[in-house]
Order: C-alpha cells, then structure tokens, then sequence
C-alpha cells in the first residue's frame, strides 16, 4: 500500500464503513455497514446468521483490510473448515486490494508488511495454528463459523486479550449443534441476522428498480428457491411462517434448509424427513410409460440384505424384485435378461437399456460383468452433481427422487401392493440434516436399517432406476468407458 493511502487508512480506524467507501471504493449495504460499525463497540464480538447470497464472504474482506489498514502494527487471521472456503475471503481481498502491494504471493492468503503487520488466511485444521500470535491489536475473522472446530474458537478467543481486538463470525446458521450456536447462546457476543427477504436487490427489484448489488441475491432466484424449499399454506400462519410476496397474503412455511439459508435463521428442527405420506400417495396414480427404460440395481452378496432390482420406464415404475445371496454373476446375468426382456416389450435396443448399479463394494463385481450391455457404475459416496446443494450423490439422488415426486412425475402404482408398502416404508423413514454449509445430508444407511429392522434396498434400487446421469446433459467428463470394448461400463 503506498504511503499516501495509508495516511488516509490511519483517518478511518474507528470507522470502517468510511474507509470502506472512501479507501476502497465500495458501496455497503445497510446490513453490512451496520455489521462493521459493531465491530468498534464493546464487546467487539460479531456473529453473524447469513442468508446464502447476500455478501457475507465480501464484508469479511472489507473487514480483513480496514483492520489491517489501519492497525500498524495489527494482525489479522482468518479461517474457515476448507482452503478453498479461505480462498474465497481472500479471492475478495486481492480484488479489493487491487495492486496496490503487500500481498506475499499473486494468490497467496497472506498480506505483510514487516513481522508485527499482517494478515493471513488459515485452514481450520488445527488449533495451534492460532495460538503464540499476541499483538496489541488483534483481529480474528470465521467464515463458514459453523464448520470452524471448539478448538478454533477458544483459541481466538484466547488472542483477544490485547488493547485493540475484534471478533467477526459469519456462517449459515444450519446446525445447532455448533460452537457457533453455543456462542450465541452465551450472550457475549452482537448477534445479526441477514435474510435474503431483505436485500437491497429484491426490494428494489419488487418496485421494478435494477439491482443495486447484481452479484448478490436476485429477486427471481429468491422466488425460485421459496418455491423448493418453503410449503405453501392453506391453513392460517404460524410464527416463523412468512408472507410472499410481501402484502400478497399468500404464506409459505420454511423448512430447514429455507430457514437457515434464506432467513438466516437457525432451523425450528435440526433434522427432517426426505418422503412425507402426502408425497407418496402422490406417486399412486397413473402415467404414462413413455420415456427412456432403465434399471435400477442395489447389489448385495451377504448377511439379510437383499440385492434390489428395479425396472421403470419414463415415470413409471414398471417391476421389482429381491433376492438374497445371490453372486455377483447371478446378479449381472439377471440384470441382462431383463434389459432383454423389457427392450422386447418396448421394442428398444437391449444393449441400450441404461442399467445403474450401485458400484461401490459388491457392486463392482457386478458392473465389470457388462458384456456389451450399458451398465452405468454409480458410486454414492462421490461428490454430487451439485455440490453447492449436496455433500454426495446419494443425498442428491433421494432429493431429486422427492422432488420429481411432489411434482407428480412418478407413479409406483403398476407395483404390487406388498411391494409399495415395503418401499413406502423405506422411502419415508430417512431423515435428513444440514452440515456447516447447508447442504442437505441424508442420514447412513446404517442408521436408518438400526430404525427400521431393515436396510432400505428396495428404495436405493428406485433411486438407481430414475437416475440420470450427468452425461446425457453434457458433461462427458463424469461418466467415461473404463473397460472398453469388454463391455458399457461407465463411471457415474
């Protein structure tokens, strides 16, 4: 920073809502300017409950340069659980920064001037990382706070014991099992709450004005994302219901998921059911089997679980079956047969009947038994299609699965009855919760077969037979042949 911008900062040490507009040339919003002018009143601690899409990782930046701007000598240290999570705090501070100097590396983490003046961007992978740094003025910033271990948090605390301190944590507020939650509930610290429902960008878009801010939170995304994740009410409202749009008296009921990344709330529960009955009893009526066939198979060779084999075409599910014990190559061979059997019926090529297997263990032996047919390998435990949503692609599976089911496009209703009935009760006894970064996570299977007296195959095989893999959208990279020309094998 050259010396005549950091005669300016020294003006602005008290008032960084000045030195965010005069120094960095940027426009807050209200939220944002009142976030860091609490940073300058005691306790100096600021937690902050953030809706998605509202700016929150942009005020750690600013947050991160006016306290080192104007703390010589001062430190900062910031954190969140990933590098990459860090790296997006500091993404925001190189592009504040500009050229203007003092940075270690092009993309470094790490902002230096002399051994007491700088500031640096930390994974939280270990607590020590934080300790032995006590200046006399000392600034500590949590991004993702609800991912940031116990450990972190009373080692930052530990550090702010100086002349000069402060405390920024900013997180969705998904999980009330956190340190974040713990910290809020110890009434040490100021406490805002940034809802998506109140930004400058859907205001002004509601009176037909351009956004003020169009890289944060726009009113038709909003509109989207109450539509997925709220209930819309035909009974009178309850508090923590909302009215949308406003003054409309239409009421929606947030779930988890809306509560803590559109309100900036923590969740009324910290878990959920993925099925209600009123989805399921919507899959019982009739469609039509248009559309492309496939199979769905959850494989497996020991124990009391079964192997689960599911047919559907389009929106139907067409047949089922279980079997118990049964090889990998008794499995495989079966798996072909109905591909033969159904493309008869349809009068569709059988080696291009997509049959999805779950890859992972047994499965393998399963898929490597392709023999000209497409056996698509799926694993659930590999990164979703979308992450931002999804921590892997089993929970993204089941909520793509309810989600066409609350839009009555699946219908079981060609099954047996005693079939519905057994995946009735697989599909809705898994629940759901949100990790640190709010994405929903649906419970080990494990967890629900202790539940239940069962594993939930039979509902891991529909999941299998309505997926669709990535690749048939564009994305090639994902789903490649990895045993040709032996056989179709892809790996989703």
């Amino acid at each position: 920073m050259n010396n005549a911008l950091k005669q300016i900062a020294k003006h602005f040490k008290t008032d960084p809502v000045r030195y965010a507009r005069i120094v960095l040339g940027v426009t807050l919003t209200p939220d944002q300017e009142r976030i860091l002018r609490l940073l300058t009143v005691p306790p100096y601690k600021v937690l902050v409950k953030s809706a998605h899409l509202v700016g929150k990782s942009f005020l750690a930046a600013v947050a991160t340069l006016w306290w080192y701007d104007t703390h010589d000598p001062g430190l900062v240290l910031t954190t969140a659980p990933t590098d990459k999570q860090v790296n997006i705090i500091w993404k925001e501070v190189r592009t504040l920064r500009g050229a203007w100097g003092g940075f270690v590396g092009p993309k470094a983490c790490h902002l230096e001037d002399n051994p007491k003046h700088f500031a640096k961007g930390l994974t939280a992978r270990e607590g020590t990382a934080f300790q032995g740094h006590h200046e006399d003025a000392v600034m500590v910033v949590f991004d993702e706070a609800v991912g940031v271990d116990p450990m972190f948090w009373e080692a930052g605390e530990t550090m702010l014991n100086g002349k000069e301190y402060a405390f920024l944590a900013i997180f969705n507020p998904t999980a009330i099992e956190s340190y974040a939650y713990t910290a809020e509930r110890s009434g040490n610290f100021h406490v805002v709450s940034l809802s998506a429902l109140n930004h400058p960008n859907v205001a002004a878009e509601l009176r037909g004005q351009p956004a003020p801010y169009p890289s944060a939170i726009r009113l038709a995304r909003l509109e989207e994302l109450i539509r997925q994740w709220c209930t819309p009410l035909s009974e009178s409202p309850v508090a923590g219901d909302i009215e949308w749009p406003p003054a409309s008296g239409r009421w929606w009921r947030p779930g988890p998921v809306a509560e803590a990344r559109l309100l900036g709330r923590w969740p009324t529960f910290a878990s959920n059911s993925i099925w209600t009955e009123a989805v399921f009893e919507a899959c019982l009526k009739e469609l039509p089997d248009d559309g492309e066939l496939q199979i769905g198979c959850d494989p497996a060779r020991f124990g009391d679980d079964d192997t689960a084999i599911h047919v559907r075409k389009g929106r139907v599910s067409l047949h089922h079956e279980s079997h118990n014990g049964w090889s990998t190559s008794q499995t495989a061979a079966r798996l072909r047969e109905l591909a033969n059997e159904y493309a008869r019926k349809y009068d569709v090529k059988a080696t291009g009947v997509r049959i999805a297997v779950d890859d992972t263990g047994v499965g393998g032996g399963v898929t490597d038994q392709a023999q000209g047919y497409k056996f698509l390998a799926v694993n659930a435990a590999n990164t979703a299609y979308e992450p931002a949503l999804y921590p892997n692609r089993r929970s993204e599976l089941w909520f793509n699965l309810a989600e066409q089911a609350n839009q009555g496009e699946v219908s079981f209703v060609r099954l047996p009855q005693a079939v519905r009935e057994d995946l009735r009760r697989e599909l809705l006894a898994p629940t759901y919760s949100l990790d640190y970064q709010g994405r929903r996570v649906v419970e080990k299977k494990q967890d629900t077969k202790k539940r239940i007296g069962r594993s939930p195959d039979i509902a891991d095989s529909v999941h299998l037979a309505y997926h669709r893999p990535k690749y048939e959208q564009g994305d090639q990279v994902r789903f490649v042949p990895v045993k040709a020309p032996a056989g179709h094998k892809f790996v989703a």
